[in-house]
């Protein structure tokens, strides 16, 4: 795929799955911009064609994305539009560095999964290790010890996050001296926290303005297209991406991860919502879902050890658009018998951008 169509898939479907995600939120939510981030990244700057090359970075950047749900940033958002009792500059730094945070471990991820360099299991012990040390001593520092709160009294997990983050730097740094993984961090951290401020910003104008339209969700969408962007830009000045070693017991995790967890976790949102929030549905059709969707997951495993070794390692175009269309679907099915202006428009951006991206991998793949 051309470099810039292939930088604009994967802005566009990082851009989708974040606006999907603001209909679930949480880390779950967060999953699925992760997964289309890393399946499109793939698909744009891969080698080759690699169903199961595909799959298995959808599923790593599902995975790391979805740390970033454990920050708090609603509050931020209202310091940005003055609505609370610190500075707009102040959301709009304290936004970057949540916005940064999410990105950074997206960008580490996606940095492991391009790297030359060979890591042990020993050496992501150790990694591991010393960011649980660091993510911990940080909080105590920061929170405990000094009584800094970013957005009082919301969760300060960006203490913790934070305090990962450097000791992940460290590691990479003066352990593996891996400036890949560094170099695609960096790039994760300014995407996502560049957008995060700009969306608040574009937000701020649209309320300042009284415009009907949805600025929240733009400003989520921004987070997705801007941080999908970097990541996309970092691939390219990487010279694309390269086949990583995958055994049978690698594909069937990611199938399970990309093809069954990210959609069960966000259906489940759905369910929930139907339920508690709307009573749309009984109790009994709530407990039928979840024992239904938790009884699948044994015969897909069964399903998928037959279909592995059998299957080609081709169509993963086809997959990647039939999860995106069918998240899409769900997400705007959650607020159903919603005609509002403001949802319609809402509803119109998701199809839309999912449209752009299937359109892109007709025309140009």
């Amino acid at each position: 795929m051309e470099a810039l169509p292939g930088i604009l898939l994967v802005a566009l479907a990082t851009s989708l799955g974040w606006g999907l995600r603001g209909e679930w939120g949480h880390w779950w939510g967060a999953t699925v911009p992760g997964a289309f981030c890393g399946m499109s990244l793939w698909l744009a700057f891969g080698a080759g064609e690699g169903m199961w090359q595909m799959i298995s970075f959808g599923a790593v950047m599902a995975v790391s994305l979805s740390l970033g749900g454990t920050l708090s940033y609603g509050k931020i958002v209202g310091y940005v539009k003055s609505e609370h009792d610190r500075s707009p500059m102040f959301g709009v730094l304290a936004l970057f560095l949540v916005g940064g945070l999410w990105g950074y471990f997206g960008g580490t991820a996606l940095g492991l999964l391009a790297t030359g360099h060979d890591y042990t299991l020993a050496d992501m012990a150790l990694w591991a290790v010393s960011a649980s040390i660091g993510a911990f001593g940080a909080y105590k520092i920061l929170v405990v010890g000094l009584d800094l709160h970013l957005s009082p009294p919301r969760s300060d997990a960006w203490a913790a996050v934070l305090g990962g983050a450097f000791a992940t730097a460290l590691f990479f740094i003066l352990y593996a001296r891996d400036w890949t993984v560094i170099r695609f961090a960096v790039f994760g951290w300014i995407g996502f926290g560049g957008g995060f401020s700009l969306g608040s910003l574009i937000h701020r104008a649209c309320q300042g303005k009284g415009l009907r339209v949805d600025s929240w969700k733009f400003m989520e969408h921004s987070v997705g297209f801007w941080g999908g962007l970097s990541l996309a830009i970092a691939a390219f000045l990487h010279d694309g991406l390269d086949v990583i070693p995958i055994d049978h017991v690698l594909r069937l995790t990611s199938a399970l991860v990309v093809l069954w967890l990210v959609p069960y976790l966000n259906i489940s949102d759905n369910f929930r919502y139907w339920y508690s929030e709307r009573a749309w549905i009984s109790r009994h059709t709530y407990a039928i879902f979840q024992l239904s969707a938790l009884l699948s997951l044994p015969l897909l495993v069964y399903l998928m050890n037959d279909l592995i070794p059998a299957s080609a390692d081709s169509g993963g175009i086809g997959i990647f658009v039939a999860l995106l269309g069918f998240l899409t679907l769900m997400a705007i099915a959650k607020f159903r018998f919603d005609l509002s202006r403001v949802r319609l428009q809402v509803d119109a951006l998701f199809l839309s951008e999912a449209a752009a991206c299937a359109l892109i991998l007709a025309l140009f793949h």
